[in-house]
């Protein structure tokens, strides 16, 4: 998979689909313009990513995302602002139905990787198991109600999300579950055991939608105010 964006500011849920794909062990390149500044969080983020290779490209101004079966050119940066406050266009497209475009789009990134180089700002580390003591005290917030529909995503945002994917996380265990879905935010292992009671209101850990240890979230209530307000609250 090839991800080519002059300049970096990943988002959180982008963050999130760019971690589930390094746990599936799928190898990537994120190249970046040589003279964009990347943030200190962000570089932290890409150091922690096993399966990418982070490179740097001098005079990029390329916008394009590609996995093994689809594409995406686009005006779009692979930043928090582009993707939230900017006006964007792109073009999607398949190996299966659009093979040669798929293979030119191939040929010219892989010119783009030839002509890069390592950012040397990325510094491998081990990843070490989150640990999760100490990560569930939090000050109390108003319900959050379910939402009745499915997240408020423009077109663009749903094409990112088929090249990149969609993420979700199951409210019990906090495991990726890969599709977002309000009707069982609850994984194969997880959905069993709370069906025996189907208590609605029960009282679970993870926000469906970011994965993180979050309070008053519960089977009619799966996702946090944060993610609430992002998915659903019409600007």
């Amino acid at each position: 998979m090839f991800i080519v964006a002059p300049y970096l500011k990943i988002s959180q849920q982008t963050q999130n689909y760019l971690k589930n794909t390094d746990k599936q062990n799928i190898r990537f390149k994120i190249i970046s313009r040589s003279d964009a500044e990347i943030q200190p969080d962000n570089l932290k983020f890409l150091s922690e990513l096993i399966h990418a290779e982070v490179k740097l490209c001098d005079n990029l101004h390329a916008k394009c995302f590609l996995n093994e079966k689809e594409g995406l050119i686009t005006s779009m940066n692979l930043h928090e602002h582009s993707q939230t406050h900017n006006w964007e266009m792109g073009i999607r497209f398949s190996k299966a139905d659009d093979s040669t475009i798929y293979a030119d789009t191939l040929k010219e990134i892989k010119l783009i990787d030839g002509a890069s180089k390592p950012n040397p700002a990325i510094k491998r580390k081990s990843i070490q198991p989150e640990s999760r003591q100490g990560q569930s005290q939090y000050t109390p917030q108003k319900p959050v109600y379910k939402p009745k529909e499915a997240p408020n995503k423009g077109i663009f945002t749903k094409m990112v999300d088929s090249v990149l994917g969609e993420e979700a996380y199951c409210i019990r265990c906090g495991h990726s579950m890969g599709k977002y879905n309000l009707e069982k935010p609850l994984c194969n292992n997880c959905y069993p055991i709370w069906a025996k009671h189907k208590n609605i209101d029960y009282p679970e850990k993870h926000c469906h939608a970011c994965g993180e240890l979050k309070p008053n979230i519960s089977y009619n209530k799966p996702t946090c105010r944060d993610c609430y307000n992002r998915l659903y609250k019409k600007s």
